[in-house]
């Protein structure tokens, strides 16, 4: 009936325009539909322009499209305005997501993509924290001086590699883990391999993180801000013609209103930056400059103030923590018929710095690092090949007259006792190739890596192996072994502070496993690892840098379901060992159960929650004190290294947001909380002045934030 009276009305019809835009993003909506009853009078164009005919009178418009709501909208005809309609977008199709079907030439690796990034509980609003939960990576208590440590399969810290678009960066994470150093949103997707990768990756005998930032939308300008107990940021991504900028920055404000309490002397602040220039060189070339750095500092007591008694909180000296690196990088990538390329360039400043009233620190490396990367197909199957060098100089200046063994991990080079003024080069590189055929159900991937130093001139190859067998669609097992070499620290090699002769760290690792999902839906995955340690550097307070020996081993038990952009979860139990030199190695967790789910439960709310058990980290008991009369002080008398144990740890997170969709913008507040059981986040050992008693320092058990996104 409305058609009929639309048809004759015809002779006396005016025009009517408008636009059809997508709510919140203000991005046009194109082949969106505009009808009256059920006669489809316009769609859009292009642009989300629109223009139809009426007869005058009042009509009521249904705007839609295939992936938005419908909308109606009342219009008085004639009229001289230029509509606009903002849509919502439709409620996103609920795709079964099977990470066993997606490809990977590494038979141990973790993905990290965007969704499960910002919707995972307990992270913070930060994608780092999410490695924290996955498999084989260590659980180490909050605020713990382990807290942030990221120990990968019976790994030191120090053991693994981090990248972030092609280029290593120094660390990452901000003090005690509270972010950090890249903005979430800028983040594309996070890869971890933790160990038994393969050629492409070396000089590590842990696991390699490697994230990649998202490239900016060279048609549409997007941006945000985010704020929090903790923290305040924002991110913009502009286009400019062909090319596009963005930028990210983050800081924290706690500093502002409180400067000092019983522990700290000066608060902890902590900051990051980003910035991205993206160039199209053309159809096949992307030219992408990069600046990034973040920094850290905070000054306590060296001290426990709650621990001492009042003569030594009189002479408990205050120590000043700073920490700081920038990076410039280019890249540029190739996507041509005949090969992939990618090649990064970068040159790194990291400052690290520690002052008391009589000692201090002074480390200043600057390095460059170059990293070329070919993907050649060939038919079926393909060759990875590339290379990678690092040109570092070291500037090393210490003053120091004691062993101070309570800043071991703020202030390592405080801890050998010494004063030294010294600078080090070094030149480190690798060359890899693997050829990866593939079959109709079988991959392999024999690969070899050459790494090479200026340490004693040492060039060393490590072989690698990878296969695939896919049984059935939702079948597949994997198996890989190889061995990995890498170099020790440069400034353990200081003829002052450490060993020129110092050995190259090796490891023989091997892993195997199963992947099933099913009726392609409920994924399952059982992985058995394991790797041999030879000469290990070990750090001793108030000796030179020795090497030992070691091996790690372990089981994990994943499971997985997920629904694209409206449900997740996953299980992962992992029972292992790791020690060396005879004893539990200092990040030994012989068992850990992570449990996370994350639920759209209905438009533009998400609740979600994450549960973590493991085992307590390992430590050297005191057993006794031993009265010292020159220095009027106990001295403690150390049982077997690493004999006993923290409590088990625990932690459960909840977060729930809500996402408000405006014509121009949208805001999302949220909610997140942790709660950790009194016994469950045991820090560390403290002792009475004696030493005849022994009690635990925890960490708070019940810690909310609260915060705020804004989003263009």
């Amino acid at each position: 009936m409305s058609a009929l009276l639309l048809l004759c009305g015809l002779a006396h019809a005016e025009p009517v325009t408008g636009v059809v835009r997508e709510r919140g993003t203000r991005e046009p909506v194109e082949a969106a539909f505009v009808r009256v009853g059920s006669e489809v009078i316009a769609t859009t164009n292009l642009y989300g322009i629109f223009s139809a005919d009426l007869p005058p009178g009042e009509h009521q418009l249904i705007v839609g499209s295939y992936a938005h709501e419908l909308l109606r909208v009342a219009i008085t005809v004639p009229t001289d305005e230029r509509l606009t309609v903002f849509l919502s977008p439709a409620p996103p199709e609920s795709a079964i997501v099977v990470e066993a079907h997606q490809d990977s030439p590494h038979v141990s690796r973790q993905i990290l993509d965007r969704e499960r990034v910002e919707k995972t509980p307990g992270t913070h609003d930060d994608p780092f924290r999410l490695i924290q939960a996955l498999p084989g990576v260590a659980a180490t208590p909050e605020y713990s001086p382990s807290a942030g440590d990221l120990v990968i399969r019976g790994a030191a810290p120090a053991e693994s590699r981090i990248f972030v678009d092609g280029v290593e960066i120094p660390y990452l994470y901000h003090f005690q883990a509270y972010s950090s150093v890249l903005h979430t949103r800028l983040l594309d997707e996070v890869s971890i391999f933790p160990s038994t990768f393969g050629a492409p990756w070396g000089d590590a005998v842990g696991g390699v993180v490697v994230a990649e930032t998202r490239e900016a939308d060279a048609e549409h300008l997007h941006g945000g801000a985010n704020a929090n107990f903790i923290m305040v940021g924002g991110y913009l991504q502009v286009p400019t013609g062909d090319n596009a900028v963005s930028a990210s920055a983050r800081r924290s404000y706690l500093d502002v209103v409180e400067s000092s309490n019983d522990q700290y002397t000066l608060w902890p602040t902590f900051w990051d930056y980003l910035g991205r220039y993206d160039q199209a060189l053309g159809e096949d070339h992307t030219l992408s400059i990069t600046a990034f750095g973040a920094g850290d500092s905070y000054g306590r007591f060296v001290g426990d103030s709650a621990l001492l008694d009042p003569l030594e909180q009189e002479v408990n000296p205050e120590f000043v923590f700073e920490r700081a690196f920038h990076s410039l990088s280019l890249r540029l990538q190739d996507d041509l018929a005949a090969a992939r390329l990618s090649t990064s360039l970068a040159f790194v400043r990291d400052d690290w710095n520690g002052t008391l009233p009589d000692a201090y620190q002074l480390r200043q490396e600057g390095y460059t690092f170059l990293r070329h990367e070919a993907l050649i197909p060939i038919g079926d199957h393909e060759i990875s090949a590339g290379l990678e060098a690092r040109l570092s100089r070291l500037d090393l200046q210490i003053e120091n007259d004691r062993v101070w063994t309570e800043l071991e991990r703020e202030a390592p080079l405080l801890t050998r006792g010494v004063s030294a003024t010294e600078t080090l080069t070094g030149l480190r590189g690798g060359a890899w190739v693997e050829p990866r055929f593939r079959w109709d159900r079988l991959t392999v991937q024999p690969g070899a890596r050459l790494q090479a130093d200026n340490v004693g001139a040492s060039v060393r190859v490590d072989p690698r192996l990878t296969t695939q067998l896919t049984l059935a669609e939702d079948v597949r097992l994997r198996a890989g072994g190889g061995v990995y070499t890498q170099a020790p620290p440069l400034e353990l090699l200081s003829p002052t502070l450490g060993d020129p002769d110092l050995p190259h760290t090796r490891s023989s690792q091997a892993a195997v496993g199963a992947d099933v999902a099913i009726a392609s839906r409920w994924e399952w995955s059982l992985e058995g690892w394991g790797k041999t340690l030879q000469d290990a550097v070990v750090r001793v307070p108030g000796e030179a840098p020795a090497s030992v020996d070691g091996y790690a081993w372990g089981v994990e038990l994943t499971t997985r379901y997920r629904m694209r952009d409206l449900f997740f979860s996953w299980m992962s139990i992992t029972v292992g060992r790791a020690l060396r030199d005879g004893a539990p190695f200092d990040y030994d967790q012989p068992f850990a159960f992570n449990l996370v789910t994350s639920w759209d439960f209905r438009p533009n709310w998400n609740a979600g929650f994450r549960y973590r058990y493991a085992a307590g980290l390992p430590f050297t008991p005191v057993e006794d004190g031993v009265y010292d009369a020159n220095a009027d002080s106990y001295l403690p008398v150390n049982g077997d290294p690493n004999s006993a144990r923290l409590p088990n740890y625990q932690k459960l997170d909840g977060h729930l947001e809500r996402k408000f969709i405006f014509r121009r913008w949208s805001m999302t507040p949220y909610a997140e909380l942790w709660w950790v059981p009194p016994t469950g986040n045991v820090m560390y050992p403290a002792y009475s002045y004696d030493y005849s008693q022994q009690g635990f320092v925890a960490g708070p058990s019940f810690l909310p934030l609260l915060g705020i996104r804004a989003e263009l």
